[in-house]
């Protein structure tokens, strides 16, 4: 339900402005008292050694690394905070100003935005005005409303509001399992120290924390998340069967069956989660039987995907949900690839499955590549996206930060826990939106990976080019389809992405852009060949093409995944970043009797970009790239 009149005008957004000044501030303070703590411990070091000096060593390390964590949360958090301050504070601004002008011009506004003409106006058309005015004041506080909601959300995640974490009993004993912040590597240590008894009866027990903690075991979260969704799926249908009526009647009542609201949004999210991984398996749309209950027997007999559930928490982001599906163990492939979704994905929705076949498609063609060393493909739905391309968040990068921090944390976990001797290399996967996340997590939130791969990419936050990234060795690829309106919105030389964006009609919001754009020159990226057959126009369809079997774009994604990302040159992928269009006067003019005059040269730089991608011959772009 959108907020009233009365509400916008007793917000206060200015003060979210002033909160992020001051969460700057600490920030700034906490960073000062952390170079002290490095500089003490350097000192340490060169004049205390010993078995002791090491342990007070590693001690102030962890609680640096601790601290570091700390400010990054607090970076995140001052940016949702102005983020939502702004935007808040300008559309009260604006909302404010529309319902002043109404009633100086005789119309009178009611608190839930319906406008109508005082009994002085009279007239067909000034009802039809009205009428016209009531649609747009109650869009603008139906959008006041969502800004709100998705700022709250911004923040929680950038504060990140940790959970209970009481001790389980497992054989008479307490267990106190590590909470979310714990370093993955201490979280392993304290795995590894349990005995195999006390290992098998936490999985028994299956508390929720354990299946979302780096650094456990892929196969022990895969097992715990499965079992936690069975328990939010039986909830609900056990009430419903007790009671001889339908799920849908429990899920539309639930306080008449004694559950809550929370226990719906559980049921709701795990069938959705549970859809994905039946999706993700290879079973038909559709199939009516429990996950749990198909064996590994049945898997390799249907040559079926090898699926797990590796993250899952069905109420996180208000209830839009977090999970993420592995197709294959990241713990044991040599090449793991991260796929992060942008704008309108998250579990609620059904990213995870309804027709989504990205994380398939690059398997399946992974698979093809090098049979004998299966890639992990990851679907990570860990963030909170913007809702839709009319949602304010879309224009700002307040989500991104928050989800790029989760994103980092999760990652950089991957190393702990896999395979010792077996080679890993990850490359980091974002379309659209995500493509922003991706680049803050690498570049404001120390994301360690060996490759970059950013699709239609509206812009980068914090890193103003590929160097930002930090990749060790590694490349920042990006992709993207010059008749892809959404690539074209990131900042590059003198042009201003809002003109494009106003062309069409701001289908990413009143703002364009969240940053530079990676398939310009000077960004410095590796750009790869991501046209769509047949395109010769800006189409936003085209948006959604990069996963298409037989693409230019997936052929290039399957070879940097796989390691081969040096083939793309000898395959004939590489394209040519966008370029700025330069103006030059000759340098020397040919003049009868005198002969060649030598002039001064100028070279003026133009607003106007040039992609070589666009003039590409139609017959070069096809769909036979494929495996």
């Amino acid at each position: 339900m959108a907020v009233s009149v009365s509400t916008v005008r007793d917000s206060k957004p200015d003060r979210l402005v002033d909160a992020a000044d001051a969460t700057g501030r600490h920030r700034s303070e906490l960073q000062t008292i952390i170079a002290g703590q490095r500089e003490s411990l350097s000192h340490l070091q060169e004049h205390w050694s010993g078995q002791a000096a090491s342990a007070a060593l590693a001690r102030g390390l962890d609680d640096i690394a601790r601290q570091d964590r700390v400010a990054g949360r607090l970076l995140n958090l001052e940016s949702a905070l102005r983020n939502g301050g702004l935007q808040m504070g300008a559309l009260r601004d604006a909302l404010l100003d529309l319902v002043s002008s109404l009633e100086r011009f005789g119309f009178a506004v009611a608190d839930d935005g319906t406008v109508t003409p005082e009994q002085w106006l009279v007239g067909q058309f000034l009802d039809s005005l009205a009428d016209k005015f009531t649609g747009f004041l109650q869009k603008m506080l139906q959008l006041f409303t969502d800004l709100d909601e998705n700022t709250a959300a911004a923040i929680d995640q950038a504060a990140g509001v940790d959970s209970p974490n009481p001790p389980v009993e497992v054989g008479g004993q307490d267990i106190h399992i590590p909470s979310p912040d714990t370093d993955p590597a201490d979280v392993k240590q304290w795995w590894d120290s349990l005995s195999e008894q006390q290992r098998r009866e936490l999985i028994d027990r299956h508390p929720p924390m354990l299946g979302n903690l780096n650094g456990i075991p892929a196969e022990v979260r895969d097992q715990v998340n499965v079992a936690v969704m069975d328990d939010d799926l039986d909830r609900v249908q056990n009430v419903a069967d007790r009671n001889g009526v339908s799920t849908d009647e429990v899920a539309g009542n639930p306080g008449r069956y004694g559950l809550t609201d929370g226990d719906v949004t559980r049921y709701q999210n795990a069938k959705r989660t549970q859809e994905g991984l039946l999706h993700q398996l290879g079973a038909q749309d559709g199939e009516t039987r429990r996950y749990s209950e198909i064996g590994e027997q049945e898997r390799r007999d249907k040559n079926w995907r090898p699926t797990m559930l590796w993250a899952y928490d069905p109420q996180a982001f208000d209830g839009k949900g977090r999970a993420a599906v592995s197709i294959g163990n990241p713990d044991r492939a040599s090449n793991t690839a991260v796929i992060v979704p942008g704008t309108s994905a998250s579990v609620r929705d059904g990213w995870l499955s309804d027709g989504h076949n990205d994380a398939i498609h690059l398997y399946g063609q992974s698979l093809k590549a090098d049979p004998a060393d299966p890639t992990a493909v990851i679907s990570w739905m860990g963030y909170n996206t913007p809702e839709s391309f009319t949602d304010p968040n879309i224009a700002n990068t307040g989500l991104a930060r928050a989800g790029g921090d989760a994103l980092a944390w999760d990652v950089n976990g991957l190393n702990v826990t896999h395979e010792a001797g077996v080679p890993e290399h990850v490359t980091v996967i974002g379309h659209s939106y995500g493509s922003t996340t991706v680049a803050d997590a690498f570049a404001n939130s120390g994301m360690q990976a060996d490759d970059a791969i950013l699709l239609g990419s509206p812009g980068t936050d914090v890193a103003r080019s590929a160097a930002d990234f930090n990749l060790d060795g590694g490349q920042v690829y990006i992709g993207d389809a010059s008749t892809d309106p959404v690539g074209w919105l990131g900042q590059m030389g003198n042009t201003l992405p809002g003109e494009l964006n106003d062309s069409l009609g701001n289908m990413v919001g009143p703002t364009a852009g969240l940053g530079a754009d990676p398939a310009f020159e000077d960004f410095g990226a590796t750009r790869f060949r991501a046209e769509v057959p047949g395109a010769d126009m800006i189409d936003p369809s085209d948006h959604s093409y990069y996963y298409t079997v037989g693409s230019e774009s997936l052929r290039s994604m399957t070879e940097i995944v796989t390691g081969n990302g040096g083939r793309l040159d000898e395959l004939g992928l590489l394209a040519q970043p966008r370029t700025e269009l330069t103006v030059s006067t000759p340098q020397q003019l040919d003049v009868p009797v005198l002969g060649e005059v030598p002039l001064p040269h100028l070279e003026v730089e133009t607003p106007v970009i040039y992609d070589p991608e666009w003039n590409r011959a139609g017959g070069s772009v096809t769909n036979d790239h494929g495996y």
